[in-house]
């Protein structure tokens, strides 16, 4: 019985760690995808995410000649929500993406989990500034909410839903430049007109 009893935080330790290795791998192919080159997302395990009160959403360290590192590091409450993507997307009430007033607190923390890869993968491509980041994770955004599980429509109502009710909400080190639009300096897609998702 005894035995039982010290097994079982073991396994839950086992089993925490795989499920933690699991989104890494796949957050990490979606990261890589953006990035052009291969690189990691890191997500917290259980207890990491019991100490992390960071509140950036994510991060990715630059060398002293500005290079980026390999890898991101993700918030607990953001990978929770990116593992949740396909799950709340399913819910009925996900369909206010479509829509430009703010959706339930739980589809807004979905879209903006997304948001938060899209960023941190501009950062492992290798654009330092934090506004240039947030423009290119816009448009990028549709890619990471397919990978997710959205259907093409879906995904670009995200990046649509974001673009008109979240952003216009983040600090002040995001705005976006005036080049952030379609056919701007920073569109990165100048031949198609179906901003921000090209």
């Amino acid at each position: 019985m005894l035995t039982a009893f010290a097994l079982l935080p073991l396994m839950l330790v086992v089993w925490e760690a795989r499920r933690e290795l699991s989104l890494d791998h796949r957050l990490s192919g979606i990261a890589s995808e953006i990035a052009g080159r291969p690189v990691n997302v890191d997500c917290p395990g259980f207890l990491r995410g019991l100490v992390d009160i960071s509140g950036n959403g994510g991060s990715v360290m630059f060398d002293a000649n500005g290079k980026p590192s390999n890898t991101t590091r993700l918030e607990t409450s953001v990978c929770h929500d990116l593992s949740d993507y396909g799950t709340t997307r399913k819910r009925a009430d996900f369909a206010c993406v479509f829509g430009t007033t703010p959706c339930s607190d739980r589809v807004e923390r979905a879209v903006y989990a997304a948001l938060v890869l899209s960023h941190e993968s501009q950062h492992l491509r290798g654009v330092r500034d934090e506004s240039t980041a947030q423009c290119y994770a816009i448009q990028t955004l549709s890619l990471v909410a397919t990978r997710l599980g959205s259907p093409p429509d879906e995904a670009r109502a995200v990046a649509a839903h974001f673009l008109a009710v979240d952003q216009p909400r983040v600090s002040t080190d995001y705005t976006l430049s005036s080049g952030c639009v379609d056919g701007g300096s920073l569109d990165l897609d100048t031949q198609s007109s179906g901003w921000p998702t090209g």
